[in-house]
């Protein structure tokens, strides 16, 4: 051996090599990033030779050196030779005894420090000593989404970010950036042709689409590299392949994506960062980042000065008044080039929101400025805004002058009714057997603006997600109705069609500036047009009469999964009333159900019992938060809200303000239930971008924590539950549905159990008695014994099968999860010097319980504290 090659040891990594000479294997070594359970030795090009040909002097320095497995980062290190040879990594693991991961090509350093091996069979391969070998992917460490990806061929390659997919004949292209980009942990590129060729056919971005695993396929994100923009090809692949495509509006790159021209010129960063494309539906904005200087109002909008705002399009931003509605048509257009502003200012441009217009362009990025252009909507506009500062760049938009602006009227659009039965409930409500909307994300009959905005007779308001969508939190849907008007019934003769869908309202408003992440969904919904009314005389029935003719009443468990029971006498086709003016909670709570707990009693139910059509009339405006009631002939039976409702009362008289608070009913799971790939992906697409941010918390604890993938045979279903799990830690009081409390479930057996005091808030009223049982229906989070008063009432619970949240939170908390069905035994009731319950889980050591428990309850306070909504809530009945 050389007597200049020496093992040192820079950071935590180790370098081989003459330091005199090797400076490039040092630098690298101090650019890596650390991994647990794992040294790097990176071996200088003074010592490949050595290392390669097993060198006693040098295998005997690095065993010295370290302990444990090893990953040597030398070239070909990982690949045999022409003649057969074994590879060396496989040799140094048989003679070290440890697990040896080495390239099998020339491994690339990128910015955040880890490592690529480019080439269309390379990667990185981990040899045991005994025999066994695991190819680990071109990446490392490996992102989540490396496992999975497919064979390259001659026209899909492999960059650090993803798969590049080119249309042949493709030539290698080594020094194209795209070779340097860092990848993203959360999210996997499909990146589409090159500056100067045509992008690849529908039908092959299609097939890599399916080649890949479901939880992969879903998050996959299609770029188009220098080809044009991606809107047309993007729509023909969502239609082709029968499911949303998520597409970027940029290249990434350092510092985000840019859109990136023909000639493969960086132009400038775009607005809008993602959108979704649906089969059949408009794009819809999924992630963007904010304009600079402005206030958020909603999600994807800003504020730019009053009465005006600047919505992010794919295209650029979009100026307009609150009062008017820029047609989607227009909106829809790709990613170009050009940084466009387009504006609709109808004539009308004042001196606030011109000064407010040049200063936003002024603080535009240089790119931006450089490649910006002003497109007025129409002749009235371009004059309007002529004496701008950046005059020199409006352009004009021939073929949407006069089409692109409609100034919201008060009249209503018409909108067919749905087909299909509903019943009436036990209490006079009338629910729809099926859902009032073909689906949660229905398709829009035409192209019209992301914001549905009011009018001057009635202020915009947004009803309850509830009556058009499915329940999922941080993804409330903002529905365009107007107070004032009555739905009024009558018999039709035949089906109505399904109704139409205008408009798209984003959702998952951001928490601030800068990087935002948002969510799209067209969701405004047109109302009626005012008919007569036809009423058809039917026999009178009673309440219990109809009860005993429908049978028994859904159990309430069946009735929080919406799981109802229309019955003979309660068949009729109708719409529900939307419920305005009252903001959407922040997490969606599913569609109303009918409570079975509870009913009135028996009284005549109002004629008629069968309804086809719902029509409605304008009449005067209603208080806000008042529903609007459907008009019967005879007694009134008003709806009630939430699944433990009391018989509702009459009507309320016009003027008087009803608020109808939302309250969160967990959903009780089967015991041992286990989720399936469609409640996964369900959970992937509503809970939008809670669920990306709690995936990339996932994958970092994973990466800190290996043994959580122990005996995990589904890398995919691992990630999702676990993604649950975050968004239910961050949010344990929002409504969720019944697939979220399975995934739950499953990802709540992943994490490690805890052996600790928790307490829990309960109502100063709680009364329970000694030896009785209660058992969980539902998780719930319990704070560590050393927190502060969290109720007027505390429950101190012994737990050993409660589950940690470590890792999964932003901040370390010490909370603890109790999984549902959780037996607890009520071993006592102290009421002095606070009203204290102490339980145990069943079949714990009831003495040794109770004593760790009166422990911990001397270090608390006294004083009774307000009920908080995170740690508080009723105990479950005995």
């Amino acid at each position: 051996m050389d007597e200049a090659i020496t093992v040192e040891r820079v950071r935590d990594v180790l370098v081989v090599g003459r330091m005199d000479r090797d400076g490039a294997a040092v630098v690298r070594a101090a650019n890596l990033r650390p991994t647990r359970g794992r040294t790097y030795v990176v071996v200088g090009g003074s010592a490949l030779d050595a290392v390669r040909g097993l060198d006693p002097w040098v295998v005997g320095d690095i065993e010295e050196s370290t302990s444990g497995d090893l990953c040597v980062v030398a070239p070909r290190l990982g690949a045999g030779s022409a003649d057969g040879t074994p590879p060396p990594a496989r040799l140094l693991a048989e003679r070290l005894g440890v697990e040896i991961t080495a390239p099998t090509g020339s491994p690339v350093g990128l910015a955040d420090g880890s490592l690529f091996v480019p080439g269309r069979t390379a990667g990185w391969v981990s040899y045991k000593p005994d025999g066994r070998v695991d190819r680990i992917g071109a990446r490392l460490p490996a992102p989540w989404w490396q496992a999975g990806l497919p064979e390259t061929t001659g026209q899909l390659a492999q960059i650090p970010a993803g798969l590049w997919l080119r249309r042949p004949p493709a030539t290698d292209r080594p020094d194209d950036p795209l070779a340097t980009v860092v990848p993203d942990l959360d999210r996997m590129y499909v990146v589409l042709g090159a500056p100067g060729e045509l992008p690849p056919a529908t039908a092959a971005v299609v097939e890599v689409l399916r080649s890949l695993p479901d939880e992969g396929r879903d998050r996959a994100v299609l770029v188009c590299y220098g080809c044009g923009p991606a809107s047309a090809l993007a729509q023909q692949v969502a239609d082709t392949l029968g499911a949303p495509v998520r597409v970027a509006h940029g290249v990434p790159g350092e510092g985000g994506p840019r859109y990136v021209d023909r000639a493969g010129t960086p132009r400038w960063r775009p607005f809008a960062v993602e959108s979704v494309y649906r089969p059949g539906q408009v794009p819809t904005l999924d992630r963007w980042t904010a304009p600079p200087g402005l206030p958020l109002i909603e999600p994807g909008s800003y504020r730019l000065a009053e009465g005006w705002r600047v919505d992010v399009v794919p295209r650029g931003l979009a100026v307009h008044p609150d009062s008017t509605a820029l047609d989607r048509t227009m909106l829809a257009a790709g990613t170009g080039p050009t940084a466009d502003i387009v504006v609709a200012a109808g004539g009308h441009f004042p001196d606030e929101v011109r000064a407010a217009f040049d200063r936003l362009i002024r603080e535009l990025p240089a790119d931006d400025r450089k490649n910006l252009r002003v497109l007025p909507i129409d002749q009235p506009t371009a004059d309007a805004i002529a004496t701008i500062e950046a005059a020199h760049t409006i352009t004009s938009m021939p073929s949407m002058v006069d089409r692109g602006v409609r100034s919201v009227s008060t009249t209503p659009a018409p909108l067919a009714p749905p087909a299909g039965a509903v019943m009436i409930t036990a209490d006079g409500r009338i629910r729809p057997v099926g859902a009032i909307l073909p689906s949660a994300v229905a398709a829009p009959a035409e192209e019209t603006s992301p914001h549905a905005v009011g009018s001057a007779a009635g202020p915009r308001t947004h009803a309850p997600a509830a009556a058009v969508g499915t329940g999922m939190p941080g993804s409330p849907n903002r529905t365009a109705n107007r107070p004032g008007t009555r739905e009024r019934a009558r018999r039709a003769g035949g089906t109505g069609a399904p109704a139409p869908v205008r408009g798209g309202v984003f959702r998952d408003a951001p928490n601030g500036g800068g990087h935002v992440v948002g969510r799209a969904e067209p969701a405004a919904v047109e109302e009626l047009p005012p008919v007569e009314v036809r009423s058809v005389d039917q026999p009178a029935v009673t309440v219990a009469d109809a009860d005993r003719a429908a049978g028994p009443v859904a159990r309430p468990e069946l009735a929080r999964l919406g799981i109802g029971r229309p019955g003979p006498a309660r068949r009729a086709e109708s719409v529900t009333g939307l419920l305005p003016g009252r903001e959407p909670p922040r997490s969606m709570p599913p569609a109303e159900v009918a409570p079975a707990a509870t009913r009135p009693a028996a009284r005549p139910v109002p004629e008629p019992t069968a309804l086809a059509v719902v029509e409605r009339t304008v009449e005067p405006p209603v208080p806000p938060n008042v529903r609007a009631p459907v008009e019967r002939p005879a007694e009134d039976v008003s709806a009630g809200t939430g699944t433990n409702a009391e018989p509702a009362p009459a009507e309320p008289p016009r003027g008087r303000d009803v608020r109808q608070e939302v309250v969160a009913v967990p959903v009780e799971v089967p015991e041992g239930v286990r989720s399936t790939l469609t409640q996964r992906r369900a959970m992937r697409e509503r809970l939008g971008t809670r669920y990306d941010v709690a995936t990339r918390v996932v994958t970092k604890l994973l990466s800190e924590r290996p043994g959580l993938r122990f005996g995990t045979g589904d890398r995919a279903a691992l990630l999702a539950e676990l993604a649950v799990v975050r968004a239910f830690a961050d949010d344990p009081t929002a409504q969720y549905d019944a697939d979220f409390y399975v995934c739950l479930a499953d990802g709540l057996l992943r994490l490690p159990t805890a052996r600790a005091v928790v307490v829990r808030g309960i109502p100063a009223d709680a009364a329970v008695t000694p030896s009785s049982v209660l058992r969980l229906p539902a998780p719930v989070i319990a704070a560590p014994a050393i927190a502060p008063t969290v109720g007027p009432a505390e429950a101190l619970i012994w737990t050993t099968t409660g589950r940690r949240l470590d890792g999964l939170q932003d901040e370390p908390t010490g909370e603890i999860v109790l999984p549902g069905h959780t037996r607890l035994r009520v071993l006592a009731v102290e009421r002095e010097p606070l009203h204290r319950v102490l339980l145990a889980e069943d079949g714990a050591a009831p003495d040794a319980a109770l004593a760790r428990l009166r422990a911990a309850a001397t270090k608390r306070t006294a004083e009774p504290g307000t009920a908080t909504t995170r740690w508080f809530g009723p105990l479950p009945a005995a």
